[in-house]
């Protein structure tokens, strides 16, 4: 049973309940514009737009649902957080210097003008009408799992209210009023989840003695084998969807594309590594570990992290802890619908279906659309309510069926010249049928029986996600490469989509803020590895 909240607690929801909806009608004045309201007028510092890249990324689904993945698979789920970090750092270098200064909307702008229409349409529609749909969905799930474990709300009338919330503030004041609710949302949830981690540390005796309590099956970082293949596989599985991840996915694009220039666009991606190395590990990964210690029979992996808030957070920093988790679902619903809004209005209706008319016209569209675009999410969460894998897992598997192809042919077209229209389609199209065949062939079992017949279970498990991750994203880059040779050129690319960077980026603030990632991030792995080597 949830705790009962104090009166003050019931009030500081309340007020930040009214807050983020005066917020949102605050800056409607400054969302009359496509730009304005699909990317803060791109006035957005790099380092708030590192906060927002953070926020939008740590929110209920991977507090909820990585921490439970971290419940359920054990230390090695830490990979991903180290792999994100390194990620970061070389798609800023390679990749997001490039799409601001070409001052696109979304990647599917950015892939249309480096090869055609039909590899940017592919990508925005893919985008807009598949993965949007399932991830707004995650989000909204998870923040009402946080209502309903936390508060002891209905699950369904918590799906329903918070997103009115989300689809209110957000189609009101665009991408000004996500990116505040972004920021508070890193003030007021990492203090009490840290507290969290640090209090069940304490109860369990620290680090070493947590390492010692953990199954055999859960307390090694570089075990041979993983339950999703060998750990080779699945760490270049896992290299391959964050490539695919940072590069490609919507709601985080926008963060450096809202950023004031091209440089401030990289140090927004910088600045969001420093958190991965060094703080997102106490906050989920250790939490997790710790559940699993405590309390090893919960009915879902995703009440991890709600239990051990129930436990441990006194009376006071329980709710400032609701309400950080609130708006850690809040920055991530939000950041979903304006992206859905900015790929649906910019790079289709107005490309597709009505083109030249006035921003308020698009505008329009775009708050209407984001209401569809709610109320079908609301379905999409019904269903996740009924998964019994757990969020973040289900999450990760609908991106490794439809991700890789579009992260392979964004980044080969930065560094290869060579690529070609015909080449990028040929490979989205290869990569596609891949990933999705992979997909039919584990659900009828010929997947498992053919890894059966030939020896292969420890490299083909029953959760290959990493595995199709990495096979889909080489198809992508052989199918891209073999057609682009035999294939014509763009006869004209503008120079901004092809500009030169230095590998270590193009100023020395980028480049200290790059060599100083990559040395944390070392760092952080020799720091668990002496725990749990």
């Amino acid at each position: 049973m949830a705790p009962t909240l104090l009166s003050t607690e019931w009030a500081m929801i309340g007020v930040f309940v009214v807050a983020v909806i005066l917020w949102g009608l605050r800056m409607r004045t400054g969302a009359k514009t496509m730009e304005g309201a699909f990317l803060a007028g791109r006035k957005v510092p790099g380092v708030i737009a590192s906060f927002s890249t953070v926020a939008t990324n740590l929110n209920a689904n991977d507090f909820l649902g990585l921490t439970g993945a971290v419940y359920a698979v054990g230390i090695i789920m830490a990979h991903i957080i180290f792999n994100n970090s390194i990620v970061l750092v070389l798609v800023a270098l390679l990749l997001m210097h490039r799409l601001r200064r070409y001052n696109v909307y979304s990647l599917g702008g950015w892939l249309e003008q480096r090869y055609s229409s039909s590899v940017g349409n592919a990508y925005s529609i893919i985008w807009t009408f598949v993965w949007m749909l399932f991830n707004l969905g995650l989000y909204i799930y998870g923040g009402a799992l946080v209502l309903e474990t936390l508060l002891g709300w209905n699950l369904y009338l918590s799906i329903v209210l918070l997103s009115i919330l989300a689809a209110f503030y957000t189609l009101l004041g665009g991408l000004g009023a996500v990116v505040a609710t972004d920021v508070l949302q890193i003030a007021l949830m990492f203090f009490p989840l840290l507290f969290v981690g640090f209090a069940g540390l304490d109860e369990v005796g620290g680090l070493s003695a947590l390492a010692e309590k953990l199954p055999e099956t859960h307390k090694h970082l570089w075990p041979e084998e993983t339950p999703f293949g060998l750990l080779p596989i699945m760490l270049f599985g896992m290299v391959f969807m964050g490539l695919s991840y940072w590069s490609c996915e919507a709601q985080v694009v926008q963060r450096p594309l809202s950023a004031r220039d091209p440089e401030e666009a990289t140090i927004s991606y910088m600045g969001a590594a420093l958190w991965y190395a060094i703080i997102v590990p106490f906050v989920i990964v250790v939490p997790g570990l710790v559940a699993l210690v405590l309390f090893p029979d919960l009915p879902s992996n995703d009440h991890a992290m709600p239990t051990l808030v129930r436990t441990f957070l006194p009376p006071g920093l329980y709710g400032v802890a609701v309400v950080g988790l609130i708006a850690g679902f809040l920055s991530s619903a939000d950041s979903q619908i304006n992206a859905f809004c900015t790929l649906f209005t910019n790079d289709i209706y107005r490309k597709m279906i009505r083109p030249d008319r006035s921003d308020a016209h698009y505008v329009s569209v775009g708050r209407v659309a984001g209401v569809v675009f709610t109320l079908a999410a609301i379905l999409t969460a019904l269903i996740v309510s009924r998964n019994s894998d757990g969020m973040f897992l289900f999450a990760v598997s609908v991106l490794a069926t439809i991700m890789p192809p579009f992260g392979a042919v964004s980044l080969l077209g930065v560094l290869w010249r060579g690529a070609t229209p015909a080449g990028a389609l040929a490979g989205l199209v290869v990569g596609g049928a891949t990933a999705m065949g992979l997909v039919v062939a584990a659900v009828t079992g010929e997947l498992s029986d053919f890894a059966a017949r030939h020896d292969l279970t420890n490299i083909i498990t029953d959760d290959h996600l990493y595995l199709r991750t990495m096979i889909s994203f080489l198809m992508t880059l052989f199918a891209t490469v073999v057609v682009s040779l035999f294939t014509k050129k763009k006869q004209e690319v503008d120079s901004a989509i092809l500009d030169t960077v230095p590998l270590f980026g193009s100023s020395n603030r980028v480049r200290v803020y790059g060599v100083a990632m990559l040395m944390l991030t070392g760092i952080a792995y020799l720091f668990w590895s002496q725990y749990f080597a």
